[in-house]
C-alpha cells in the first residue's frame, strides 16, 4: 500500500512540475484530484481474501491468539480433525509448530512432534482446503544454540513438503517460519491471509495540502 501511495504521490509532484505561471491553481487542484483518485482506486482493490480458516491446534498459546485474532476479522475459525469430514471447504490452512526448546531433549521434540506430526498433518488437513486457497506454516521459537542447524535442516523438510502438499492441492504454500514473538508471528499470518485489515495511510485533504504548499514554496525559490 505504501508503494502505491508513494506512486500517487509521484504522480502528483511530476504535475506540479508543470506549473507556467498563472496555471498555479489549477494544476495544483488536478495534482490533489490525480492523488485522490489514485489512492480511492487502490482502496477498492483491496479486499478480504479469507473467510475461513482451519488451524491445526488451537491449544498452544500462538494457536489461541490466531483463532481470536481471525475471529475478530469475522473469520470462521476451527480447529484440527474436529472439523472433519464436512462437505465445504475452508479458504486457508494453518499447521501451527512446535516451539523450539534448547538441548537433545528439545531437538527429539522438535523431530516427533513438529516433523513427524506436522507432516501428517500438513496431508491429513490439505483435504480440507479449497482449490486455490491457502496453506501456511508457522511457529514461535527462534532458532539458536548448538542444535540450531539440525532444527534449521528439519524446517527444511518441513517447507519441502508444505510445497509439494500444497501444489498437489493446488493451493498458494505460505511459509511464514519460525518467528521470535507470538505477536510477530500472528502478524505475519494476518498480513499474508487478510491483506486488507493491514493499516495503510489514509489520506487528508489537510496533509495533501500542506505537501503542496511546501512543493511550491521550494519551485518558486529555484525560479526567483
Amino acid at each position: 500500500m505504501a508503494e502505491t501511495v508513494e506512486a500517487g504521490a509521484g504522480l502528483a509532484w511530476r504535475l506540479l512540475a508543470t506549473l507556467e505561471g498563472g496555471s498555479l491553481l489549477a494544476v495544483a487542484t488536478s495534482a490533489l484530484i490525480a492523488y485522490t483518485a489514485r489512492l480511492k482506486l487502490t482502496q477498492q482493490k483491496q479486499h478480504k481474501t479469507v473467510n475461513s480458516v482451519l488451524i491445526s491446534n488451537t491449544t498452544t498459546i500462538l494457536g489461541r491468539e490466531l483463532k481470536c485474532r481471525l475471529e475478530s476479522h469475522g473469520c470462521i475459525v476451527s480447529t484440527g480433525t474436529s472439523a472433519m469430514p464436512r462437505t465445504d471447504k475452508f479458504d486457508s490452512l494453518v499447521v501451527i509448530g512446535t516451539e523450539s526448546e534448547a538441548g537433545l531433549d528439545g531437538l527429539l521434540n522438535l523431530v516427533s512432534q513438529d516433523v513427524n506430526e506436522n507432516l501428517n498433518l500438513l496431508e491429513t488437513l490439505s483435504v480440507a482446503v479449497r482449490r486455490g486457497g491457502c496453506i501456511a506454516w508457522v511457529c514461535t521459537g527462534e532458532v539458536s544454540g548448538s542444535y540450531g542447524g539440525a532444527t534449521s535442516a528439519f524446517d527444511t523438510v518441513v517447507r519441502a513438503s508444505l510445497q509439494h502438499v500444497a501444489k498437489i492441492s493446488h493451493c498458494e504454500p505460505l511459509w511464514i517460519g519460525r518467528c521470535s514473538t507470538t505477536k510477530l508471528a500472528v502478524d505475519k499470518i494476518l498480513a499474508e491471509l487478510l491483506p486488507s485489515t493491514q493499516h495503510s495511510p489514509s489520506f487528508s485533504i489537510r496533509n495533501a495540502a500542506n505537501k503542496v504548499s511546501v512543493f511550491l514554496g521550494r519551485w518558486l525559490k529555484m525560479i526567483t
